[in-house]
């Protein structure tokens, strides 16, 4: 059976257009799974699930910081349910990393697929172990360009129950420290419903 990504998409969920204790700030409820929200960010998880679509895909959930220069640093997190059993963190990330290597060959959609072509493989960072919530989870960086802007992505993806999680933050360079620790933040805060 064909194991298709989602963490992938992650990455396109780029809008155009510090911290407190966890038991202060709002929690994001997602599809088994909570996070706390990121000091100054909002969670705009309905906007996505309404307005925004990747591939046939909605974010399961979103945060965003401020808007500056028309763009809004974001964690978005996809939910992919449904896969074969015995998927573990690391292959649902292999998996992940070689659509992001060549999209046509891992059988993403023309459309998805065209719009990470500009990612060259030696841009992907090496995957490197991580933990969300107490489990497994693999955890990955590279550059792209999205709307002619250049952005970092960094992913964390894990699996959980039979369907795979990839948390994406998507930010602006010279953002980069900030949306990490914003990152951070959810992924710290993360706990399996």
């Amino acid at each position: 059976m064909d194991i298709r990504s989602l963490g992938i998409l992650l990455a396109l969920v780029a809008l155009a257009g510090c911290s407190e204790e966890d038991e202060e700030r709002p929690q994001v409820e997602g599809t088994g799974y909570t996070y706390s929200v990121p000091g100054g960010w909002q969670d705009v998880s309905d906007r996505a699930e309404e307005e925004l679509e990747v591939g046939g895909f909605r974010p399961d959930s979103l945060v965003i910081a401020e808007r500056e220069n028309d763009f809004a640093t974001n964690v978005n997190v996809i939910r992919e349910g449904g896969l074969p059993e015995g998927v573990t963190a690391a292959r649902y990330a292999d998996v992940s990393i070689a659509g992001l290597r060549d999209p046509v060959a891992a059988g993403l959609p023309p459309e998805v697929a065209e719009t990470i072509e500009d990612i060259k493989p030696e841009q992907i960072s090496r995957p490197s172990d991580a933990d969300l919530g107490g489990e497994e989870a693999v955890a990955w960086d590279y550059r792209s360009t999205q709307d002619g802007r250049n952005v970092r992505v960094r992913q964390v993806a894990a699996v959980m129950d039979g369907a795979g999680y990839t948390v994406t933050l998507t930010v602006l360079p010279a953002r980069l420290e900030e949306g990490s620790g914003a990152l951070d933040e959810v992924v710290e805060s993360w706990s399996w419903e």
